[in-house]
């Protein structure tokens, strides 16, 4: 199982994100910004070209991944066949039920063997460089940050979503962006909120735990700080 995210200096610094594809003959977005401006927008493929951009976190950086990085609590693997899955407990994780219950649907880690596997393997090998990495979820970033989510699939979509996060995002200047590359901007604005100490975890930490972005209440504030945990 992954390790708690590790503490980092407030400071802007370098925060990359990966919207992980399953495999690696399809596109997977790469996001990097730094001092919070983006300074590159890409896709990779290979596990080789991924943790060749994931680099660029530099030592202090912070990396976020849209992808499974643990398995539910109790499995040893993901294969159907194994006795370690038992329905529906052993399905999803904590933090994918918690999400639910906000509103904020999510695929059970079991249904997405695949993409879980890989997001394992990334990031034990971000883990052997000295990262650990931030599990996000740009859906629920967007959703909670009461940003366009829908229709990613189509160009109407995603020039909406590109629209919204132009001025989040200083150099976003990427209008034919795919919907790939979009979430990675996601991830890595996401792994910037958490340097800001603007989120929140949920899940627990012995299985697995996500950043989100913390909800704002109804009269604008950020509700209490608990994105680091000690």
């Amino acid at each position: 199982m992954g390790g708690r995210p590790r503490r980092r200096p407030r400071a802007p610094g370098v925060c990359v994100g990966i919207d992980l594809a399953g495999v690696a003959h399809r596109e997977t977005g790469v996001a990097v910004l730094r001092a919070g401006r983006l300074e590159l927008l890409t896709s990779a493929g290979t596990d080789e070209e991924i943790l060749d951009l994931a680099r660029l976190a530099g030592r202090w950086g912070t990396i976020a991944v849209n992808a499974p990085l643990t398995r539910p609590l109790g499995r040893c693997c993901l294969d159907d066949d194994c006795r370690c899955r038992t329905d529906p407990g052993t399905r999803s994780r904590q933090l994918e039920r918690e999400l639910a219950r906000m509103g904020v649907p999510a695929l059970a880690t079991a249904l997405i063997k695949v993409l879980a596997r890989r997001g394992a393997t990334i990031a034990a090998a971000l883990r052997e460089m000295g990262h650990e990495p931030l599990e996000v979820y740009p859906f629920a970033t967007l959703r909670l940050l009461g940003l366009p989510w829908r229709g990613k699939k189509t160009a109407a979509g995603r020039r909406k979503i590109y629209r919204a996060l132009r001025p989040l995002v200083p150099g976003l200047r990427h209008p034919r962006a795919s919907e790939h590359q979009l979430d990675a901007v996601v991830c890595a604005l996401t792994a910037q909120l958490w340097r800001q100490c603007r989120t929140r975890t949920v899940g627990i930490p012995e299985e697995g735990l996500m950043t989100i972005p913390l909800v704002l209440d109804p009269a604008g504030s950020a509700l209490p700080r608990r994105g680091r945990r000690p």
